[in-house]
């Protein structure tokens, strides 16, 4: 059976991942699997303030090292309780929940339980820290997109709360193989949900080699009457299971445009091929998905793209 799993760490913010869950499992046929991973900071500050902890695990005489294993000892409970209280709402509505208390660091334990769960999809919400604060500090998100090979649902904490079904999906593409490898999730989705789908390009303004020097107009209507063109014969072929599709091609730089569209035509989800670059290679590079994770207040579903697709 499909998976969707769902980090929790006991914030308000993390908890607006929910309505999507609830949204996406049955449209999946998807059970849910909540985690919520304990972190060495958590037990530092519940050592910190050990007294309070030890009385509450009738332990008052504990000192020094013996205080650790009665801290742990609490904060487990307290994790697991939370997590049962989060899945029996869940299972009030009828999703079949289990869950799962990991250890250590949060961004590894997600991709772990990820890996051994066989999860279908990732779903959490972000913080959505920028530039020199997002480099230095990094996020849990951050490291989970980069790690995990299973799609990842991502919602800023500033996205508005979702209100009934997904009534639009905006589906970016290039002209390439790669950016297509999200196709099927959007379609699929799209079908489920009887949502409409929108197929967008955007074309560049001026050469990725020589970005200083601008497309003559001729050029410029050319590449867009072109890519008008593939996103309308795709178009016709996905029209024929059913599907209501639009497509859409403007002129600007990609992660610009993906975001004002997604906002001017008040897209539900915007579902997107990634490659996950790493390190410097992606500082130094950047991505359309990374600069669109970072600065939308749009869901955005990513889906981890093959370098050779079969």
């Amino acid at each position: 059976m499909k998976t969707i799993l769902v980090p929790l760490d006991g914030s308000a913010l993390a908890l607006r991942i929910l309505p999507y869950v609830r949204m996406l499992a049955p449209i999946l046929g998807a059970s849910v699997r909540l985690l919520r991973v304990i972190t060495a900071e958590q037990i530092n500050r519940a050592l910190a303030s050990h007294k309070a902890v030890l009385y509450e695990l009738d332990a008052p005489q504990a000192t020094g090292p013996a205080r650790e294993p009665h801290v742990w000892e609490l904060v487990s409970k307290l994790t697991q309780a939370y997590l049962l209280s989060q899945a029996a709402l869940l299972r009030q509505d009828g999703f079949d929940v289990d869950i799962h208390v990991g250890t250590g660091s949060p961004a590894a334990s997600i991709v772990e339980v990820a890996q051994a769960t066989s999860a279908t999809l990732i779903a959490m919400a972000t913080h959505g820290y920028s530039g020199l604060q997002r480099w230095a500090l990094g996020s849990v998100t951050d490291k989970v997109v980069q790690a995990t090979t299973p799609p990842i649902l991502i919602v800023p904490g500033v996205a508005p709360m979702l209100a009934g079904k997904l009534k639009r999906i905006l589906l970016p593409l290039d002209g390439s193989e790669f950016a297509k490898q999200a196709l099927p999730l959007a379609t699929e989705l799209a079908t489920c949900a009887n949502a409409e789908l929108i197929l967008f390009e955007a074309v560049p303004p001026k050469l990725e080699a020589y970005p200083g020097i601008p497309l003559p107009s001729d050029v410029l209507i050319a590449l867009r009457d072109g890519a008008l063109d593939e996103l309308r014969a795709l178009a016709g072929e996905l029209h024929q299971y059913g599907l209501q599709v639009s497509t859409m091609v403007v002129t600007g730089h990609a992660a610009e445009k993906i975001i004002e569209t997604a906002g001017l035509h008040q897209a539900d989800l915007i579902v997107m091929a990634t490659h996950g670059y790493g390190g410097l290679k992606r500082w130094a590079l950047g991505s359309v998905a990374d600069k669109v994770l970072h600065a939308t207040t749009t869901p955005l579903l990513l889906v981890r793209a093959q370098a050779h697709p079969r």
